[in-house]
């Protein structure tokens, strides 16, 4: 690292021009205090319902009424928490632009935007033979990481030099391929797409680093102390490069990298020696992922170890808004373990009425989604428990397999600290999923958020929702 940084090296790495970057996906964050918090957790899954085609699409819907409802097979493992959770059935995805559905479905899930055109040196296969740029985002979990105040999962800015938690937030996943706008679901803004971290191991011994467990006393171990000096020695040195850069570049990329100057500052501030005071209650470190081949057949394996980190961290305070990807749109992950053949895509689109095995495939991320869910809600925080206090938005780039786009299996689950009132069935047929976005803003505390997106103008929440 004591070799210069070449300007075509550092320009590709920050995504300015064609190339995106292996190394450097930490640039959202912040340190650890605060009791009992909101936390905000958005889960993806790839694919919709399942169809035979357009035409004819499996009606996921509940029955019963609104507070006496039975789930549909695909949901039926989340019947233990069914009073925890709130079905908002027949929402129409607030997505458009280039490409095909799986394409713009990812980019406009969580940010209600339209995918563009290629353009700026961003031209990516977007199916179909079309092609885009990058979403033009941000998305909900940077709007909510963000924003501070009473109510909210932060009450301090940002930049605060005291921060609360260590990551303001976190993006995880599972095998969610290559940067494309197919592989990315959240962004911090306008092509500026978050990079998820897919390797367990790895974010066990990132995000885990100076943790310190309920009820013991802090220490730190030398080597953690070694790598946090390391870290410093390399935040200067992408500070003293990008200082460097933007005095030899136009207006658009001195942009960019204005930008990532600022996420390298709050890597900098987060730097430091783990706090000595504060409440985490329930805060444990889990043993060490054991380490697997990223395949196929290890895609169980891998989601109930992120899974399992994903709880741990959020008990631990180490951050309040996280993400977690379980593999990506046009996903092509064959279920061996469901006795599949066949890619989950494939098996949308090969003429042939595939939708007991997609049943399947729903019902078994069901099962993942239920024993994260009884993870959360096994962490007693003292005004109940971790799942009480946090909101998983569990949803989808499209509304079934057949490429329709409305009728989206969400799903809510946690009681955002008491702002969400579960245990119902809402029938929403037909209205934009971007209400839910803000509806999920305003459960968070984020009451000044009244569109997310740029498809609709002051959307306002879902009405009944809150």
């Amino acid at each position: 690292m004591k070799n210069h940084v070449s300007r075509r090296r550092l320009l590709q790495s920050l995504g300015i021009g064609a190339a995106a970057s292996p190394w450097l996906p930490l640039l959202n964050a912040d340190a650890q205090t605060a009791t009992r918090p909101k936390r905000l957790i958005l889960l993806f899954t790839p694919d919709g319902i399942a169809a035979q085609n357009y035409n004819t699409t499996v009606d996921w819907k509940p029955t019963g009424t609104e507070t006496a409802f039975t789930f549909h097979q695909i949901h039926t493992p989340l019947d233990p928490f069914k009073a925890k959770i709130v079905v908002p059935w027949g929402l129409t995805l607030t997505a458009g632009g280039a490409g095909e559905q799986h394409a713009y479905g990812m980019a406009g899930l969580w940010t209600g935007s339209t995918l563009p055109e290629p353009g700026s040196g961003a031209s990516f296969d977007g199916g179909n033979g079309h092609l885009t740029g990058w979403g033009v985002g941000p998305s909900l979990d940077q709007i909510i990481a963000q924003a501070y105040g009473a109510g909210m999962p932060y009450q301090k800015a940002p930049g605060d030099a005291t921060p609360e938690t260590r990551y303001r937030s976190i993006a995880l996943g599972v095998q969610c391929a290559g940067p494309t706008p197919l592989n990315r679901m959240t962004y911090t803004g306008p092509a500026a797409p978050i990079t998820p971290e897919v390797s367990p191991k790895a974010a066990f011994d990132r995000y885990f680093m100076g943790v310190t467990p309920s009820g013991m006393t802090p220490t730190e171990d030398p080597a953690v102390t070694r790598a946090r000096n390391e870290q410093k020695a390399v935040v200067e040195l992408l500070k003293a490069d990008l200082g460097r850069i933007k005095t030899r570049v136009g207006t658009a990329d001195y942009q960019k990298i204005d930008r990532h100057m600022q996420g390298v500052m709050a890597m900098e501030r987060r730097i430091m020696p783990p706090p000595t005071g504060g409440n985490t209650v329930g805060c444990t470190v889990p043993p060490a992922p054991m380490t697997v081949t990223s395949n196929g057949a290890n895609f169980p394996t891998q989601t109930a170890q992120m899974f399992d980190i994903a709880t741990h961290l959020l008990a631990c305070d180490v951050t309040r808004v996280m993400t977690i990807q379980l593999s990506y749109g046009f996903s092509n992950l064959t279920h061996t373990w469901l006795g599949h053949s066949s890619a989950h895509h494939t098996m949308s689109h090969d003429m042939m009425d595939r939708r007991t095995e997609l049943q399947a495939i729903d019902n078994w991320y069901a099962k993942q989604v239920a024993d994260f869910l009884m993870k959360l809600d096994a962490v007693n925080e003292g005004n109940g428990t971790l799942l009480d206090n946090s909101l998983v938005v569990w949803g989808r780039e499209l509304g079934s397999t057949a490429h329709r786009m409305d009728r989206v299996p969400f799903i809510l689950a946690g009681k955002a600290g008491g702002a969400l009132r579960t245990g119902r069935f809402l029938n929403f047929d037909k209205q934009e999923h971007a209400k839910l976005l803000v509806s999920v803003a305003h459960l968070m505390g984020v009451t000044s958020v009244t569109k997310v997106g740029n498809r609709q103008t002051n959307m306002g929440p879902l009405t009944g929702l809150l």
